[in-house]
């Protein structure tokens, strides 16, 4: 079943329990205006509490680029308060949607990955890229300050040493340097990288979904704990507790058995 919905820049698909999301501005290689933030964000949510999806995919539109940072034409006056203000709800609203997908969430990067789309592909739990992707953060040469949430995932990803290296040079990255570090878990030809996503995406769908909800659920509990975040690890030391016990309740866990028995394949219905 497919089902499609495009708003300007951004287009979302459903396909075989897959949640597709492509984010195009082509004249900008799909750097993100503040209505596209925002779009994204809505579209994240949808898919997010359509029961149909199991799985969310991240990509950019065309041949040159994941996302190539925000659009930065939008503001010719950078000293604009407002329009400034208004871009950093619009970016801290995404990124708060994004954190909070309770399905799996696959970055596909190709071509330039850099400001604004580095901070998506490290809100996904899995990035795979292509040989002629190029990674960057380049606040310190725009006079930008990057934000306290995507430093914490950017270490996170790939510890404070490194880290640093990224933020206080700004370099751009070539793909096997971002594998060796950490940006991303995964390198293959360009020709390959469709194929090897749809594969991954594929895979996770086929699991058990209060499984790997649960899964998902305990791995952002542990990462909240690990901060020291108090009032909000705890809530998501619960949540994730809520989860696993769910599953131990559920149809899949006992048709799971059953498939098991009959060397068959499961059918999960996430219940």
């Amino acid at each position: 079943m497919t089902a499609a919905n495009t708003t300007s820049g951004i287009r979302t698909e459903v396909r075989d329990a897959v949640g597709t999301v492509e984010i195009s501005n082509p004249a900008r290689r799909n750097a993100l205006s503040v209505a596209m933030m925002t779009e994204l964000a809505a579209a994240l949510r949808t898919l997010d509490e359509d029961p149909a999806v199991r799985v969310v995919v991240l990509r950019g539109a065309g041949e040159d680029a994941f996302v190539s940072g925000a659009d930065i034409s939008e503001f010719p006056d950078r000293q604009d308060a407002t329009a400034r203000q208004a871009a950093d709800r619009a970016a801290g609203a995404l990124f708060t949607q994004l954190s909070a997908v309770s399905v799996p969430v696959i970055a596909r990067i190709h071509g330039y990955c850099i400001g604004a789309g580095m901070a998506l592909a490290l809100g996904a739990d899995i990035r795979y890229a292509d040989t002629r992707s190029v990674l960057a953060i380049p606040a310190a040469r725009l006079g930008v300050g990057y934000p306290l949430a995507q430093t914490a995932a950017l270490i996170q990803a790939v510890g404070p040493s490194a880290a640093s290296d990224v933020l206080f040079t700004g370099r751009r990255l070539p793909a096997s340097e971002a594998h060796a570090l950490g940006l991303v878990d995964r390198v293959v030809a360009p020709e390959e990288l469709g194929e090897e996503v749809d594969e991954l995406a594929a895979t996770i769908a086929a699991n058990a979904p209060l499984s790997v909800r649960a899964a998902k659920a305990s791995i952002r509990a542990v990462r909240r704990l690990s901060e020291g975040d108090g009032e909000v690890a705890e809530a998501a030391r619960r949540l994730a507790e809520q989860a696993v016990d769910r599953c131990h309740t559920s149809h899949d866990l006992r048709e799971g058995a059953l498939a098991f028995l009959d060397k068959r394949r499961p059918r999960f219905t996430g219940h």
